[in-house]
């Protein structure tokens, strides 16, 4: 099974390498809203308002992003795909897939507020990991919700509209932690809301496992 998801990850990546305008769209996305940020804030903003505008920032570019995971699978390619793997193989390769996207847009993300609107961040290495438990959490929120949109017809409205209220627990959770990192994080003490990213986050892949399987039937 590791193996055919594999499969499906190197597909989504020789796909969306052949369409890097899309991959670059994102990145231009990010940078054109982190530079806003920086002319509206005059150069001054508090590690809190930092906070939220990354978050609020990197949510929108994950959506805009993960709403492609089923645009090179029109209607006829769904049932060639169900003769040739699982519905849930498909599901957890291209969940993986936008993992590592959203992972790498994440990273550029912070790459581009600590240079524009300065490094704010005091335990780096807490803030990459919850940016890393995050995006296996977001990831597989929205590549649920974008199988959804896929068999609806491809409504763009459609992602923003379904993910905003699931993802609304996981982006409460790490924007309250991570300002711990930025302000002053002790592992002792955020050890239960870690915990609890983390389970949120194997929930959501967990019920994204279970349902695809129905909504590929459909």
């Amino acid at each position: 099974m590791f193996k055919e998801v594999l499969e499906v990850f190197k597909l989504n990546y020789k796909l969306e390498w052949r369409k890097r305008q899309s991959f670059l769209s994102v990145l231009l996305y990010v940078l054109t809203c982190t530079y806003l940020a920086f002319l509206v804030n005059n150069q001054k903003i508090t590690p809190e308002t930092w906070n939220a505008l990354y978050w609020i920032i990197l949510i929108f570019a994950a959506i805009q992003a993960a709403f492609r995971s089923f645009q090179n699978e029109a209607d006829r390619r769904f049932l060639l795909y169900f003769g040739m793997i699982k519905p849930r193989v498909l599901m957890l390769g291209k969940t993986l897939y936008n993992f590592f996207y959203l992972f790498v847009i994440g990273l550029f993300s912070l790459l581009v507020f600590s240079f524009l609107l300065g490094n704010v961040v005091n335990d780096i290495g807490a803030f990459i990991l919850l940016l890393f438990v995050a995006s296996a959490g977001f990831s597989a929120i929205l590549t649920f919700v974008a199988g959804i949109a896929a068999k609806t017809g491809d409504n763009p409205a459609l992602p923003a509209i379904l993910s905003i209220p699931l993802l609304y627990p996981q982006i409460l959770a790490v924007s309250r932690t991570s300002v711990r990192a930025i302000t002053g994080f002790s592992w002792e003490v955020n050890a239960p809301m870690l915990l609890v990213l983390f389970l949120l986050s194997l929930v959501s892949l967990l019920l994204s496992y279970l349902l695809f399987a129905y909504l590929w039937r459909d």
